[in-house]
């Protein structure tokens, strides 16, 4: 009778212990929406990095940056490719999450395109310019005008979206815009304007991050670490072997080779030097400050309601371990 337990009590051990392996192996839902930034996370996946490094992932794309950021907001994906604002924005909600890699930062990917007449920042002292409010070009825009001596009192400022720039600027709503490419560059081309400044003055300022959320962080934090070495296998696959990446990351994107370069020619990517010195050893990287400024920057514009403690969203653990 005693054995006959001892059987059972083991059969149901085992049971038990296989569930969880199971459960162990679940496929890490990562968040993607097009972005050549947040791309080498794709490529990862693509040529098996992942799955060498010996964690399973599946990327879940989104045709709307937006959806992406709700998914992950919802529990849908475990982790997300999103701009330190936004991050920002979703911890301050009260999202349990981590930011643990910083991707890539506009490199003259952002900027703002001005009508015939206004050559240089100075020129928009009483002009019309249009930005979406409470969001990173705003801050931009905000860092741009300090740098020229110009208060935000001294410039009309109308919200509007990033990708609708364009219309507005194309119909004469407004004398400036802030905008990202394609946008950019075709607004100031059909427009006859100029684009009078972009991000690659002001770098490290606009950037791209992966965030994960804090029960990925704590449960599994051999795969987040694998994920990470993944995501640095792909940057080296486009260091050896760019035009295949290339040709890679533009078909996850619907969109031509020679289409995805020229998005590239306004980015940089962020290696691991580069991450060691955004996070630092004992939070004291280069970006915590940028944090702390795009933090108090959406409080004092009223987008999150209260001022959320970045130095506890990021997080260099993993960064720090390679």
């Amino acid at each position: 009778m005693v054995r006959k337990s001892i059987v059972l009590i083991s059969i149901i051990f085992i049971t038990l212990s296989c569930f969880s392996c199971q459960r162990q192996k679940e496929p890490i839902k990562i968040g993607i929406s097009a972005w050549a930034g947040v791309e080498p996370a794709e490529l990862a996946a693509q040529k098996g990095f992942y799955q060498q490094r010996g964690v399973s992932v599946q990327m879940v794309r989104f045709s709307a940056y937006t959806d992406s950021i709700e998914a992950f907001r919802k529990g849908r994906v475990d982790a997300d490719m999103q701009t330190l604002d936004d991050a920002i924005r979703l911890f301050a909600e009260g999202k349990k999450m981590k930011v643990i890699l910083f991707t890539d930062y506009s490199f003259g990917g952002d900027g703002i395109v001005a009508k015939a007449g206004i050559e240089s920042v100075s020129d928009l002292k009483g002009k019309v310019i249009g930005v979406e409010i409470g969001t990173v070009g705003h801050f931009f825009l905000l860092k741009v005008l300090e740098s020229a001596g110009l208060k935000e009192e001294e410039i009309t400022i109308i919200s509007i979206p990033a990708w609708k720039i364009k219309e507005a600027f194309l119909k004469g709503k407004i004398d400036a815009g802030v905008t990202w490419e394609p946008y950019l560059t075709s607004t100031a081309k059909e427009g006859g304007g100029k684009v009078i400044i972009t991000s690659k003055n002001f770098p490290k300022m606009i950037v791209t991050t992966m965030v994960v959320s804090e029960k990925l962080f704590k449960e599994r934090p051999k795969d987040v670490q694998n994920i990470i070495l993944a995501y640095f296998d792909a940057l080296n696959f486009i260091q050896k072997h760019p035009m295949d990446s290339y040709a890679i990351m533009a078909n996850a994107e619907g969109i031509s080779v020679e289409e995805f370069i020229d998005h590239l020619q306004g980015i940089q990517y962020i290696d691991i030097k580069g991450n060691k010195n955004a996070f630092g050893k004992n939070k004291d990287g280069e970006l915590y400050q940028v944090a702390r400024q795009l933090a108090k920057f959406l409080y004092e514009k009223g987008v999150i309601k209260n001022l959320p403690k970045v130095d506890n969203l990021l997080d260099g653990k993993f960064i720090n371990k390679l």
